[in-house]
């Protein structure tokens, strides 16, 4: 998956259309962002990634990048 397209599957996730989600954004900052949204994203990387998250790691995520890290920036693809 190229990190465009996760922006766009994330934002569907977070139901948050009309934000344009960088790698610097900090997911608490988002009004979407609540307990059924985090229910949402893991569920999401289960899914498409094929990885389980635990509380605890999920618990460190603050901003897009750090769950990009968290998936594995090897998942990704540049955008081309």
């Amino acid at each position: 998956m190229n990190k465009n397209e996760f922006f766009l599957e994330l934002k569907s996730v977070l139901e948050a259309e009309d934000v344009e989600l960088k790698e610097n954004t900090v997911l608490r900052d988002l009004e979407q962002y609540d307990s059924l949204a985090i229910l949402g994203i893991i569920a999401f990387i289960d899914e498409k990634f094929n990885k389980r998250l635990s509380a605890e790691n999920f618990g460190k995520v603050t901003s897009v990048q750090s769950l990009m890290t968290l998936i594995g920036e090897e998942r990704f693809e540049e955008n081309g």
